[in-house]
């Protein structure tokens, strides 16, 4: 619409644009399983970004039963998918708050708490994975998992070392989210507490 006294439109772009105003959580992508979902896992993935296997393994995990959240973590550099990676552009301040995020959802909107929740990571997402699992004390696995660019962190072996049982290492081949779903089913810490059942 075009002002009638100074002739010009009304289509400005705000004057915070390109700033971060407001700290807050990489938005999710949701799978829920057919049946009510007791347990959940936080897919997080790899420097790629949301791709089509990411998506592919959040349908599988919904699939055997688990509500699959994907924080897409590259909501704020400004794309969903990039073909040659762009991990080294995210602080691990803010991956944190996005996993932190991730539970606060599942926990106060979905019921399921942080106790019946696992981590996932494809790629160098297993590192963050691993990470996070360290953090929260939740079992975690990793598809391919690959050493990330963030310097801050724990080195890969020494999360995975400290993790012992609750972390798995897989390959991805034919079977992989199989091997995925039994090892959740098992992990000790995704059991709910016997005096509140």
């Amino acid at each position: 619409m075009t002002h009638p006294t100074t002739g010009h439109h009304h289509g400005h772009a705000p004057a915070n644009r390109r700033r971060r105003i407001l700290k807050t959580a990489a938005p999710l992508l949701v799978r829920v399983p057919a049946a009510r979902a007791r347990r959940a896992v936080i897919l997080l993935h790899d420097e790629r970004g949301l791709t089509e296997a990411a998506e592919a393994g959040c349908r599988a995990l919904a699939g055997c039963g688990y509500l699959a959240v994907a924080p897409l973590l590259y909501y704020d550099t400004g794309g969903r998918i990039f073909p040659d990676g762009n991990f080294a552009a995210l602080e691990p301040g803010d991956l944190a708050a996005d996993v932190a995020g991730a539970l606060g959802h599942l926990d106060r909107r979905l019921g399921l708490s942080p106790r019946a929740t696992a981590v996932a990571g494809l790629g160098q997402g297993a590192h963050l994975a691993a990470w996070a699992a360290a953090e929260h004390g939740l079992p975690a696995f990793g598809v391919e998992p690959r050493e990330g660019p963030w310097p801050a962190l724990p080195a890969l072996p020494v999360l995975t070392g400290g993790l012992g049982a609750s972390w798995l290492s897989l390959r991805d081949e034919a079977g992989t989210w199989d091997e995925a779903v039994r090892f959740l089913d098992s992990a000790r810490t995704l059991l709910p507490d016997e005096e509140t059942e």
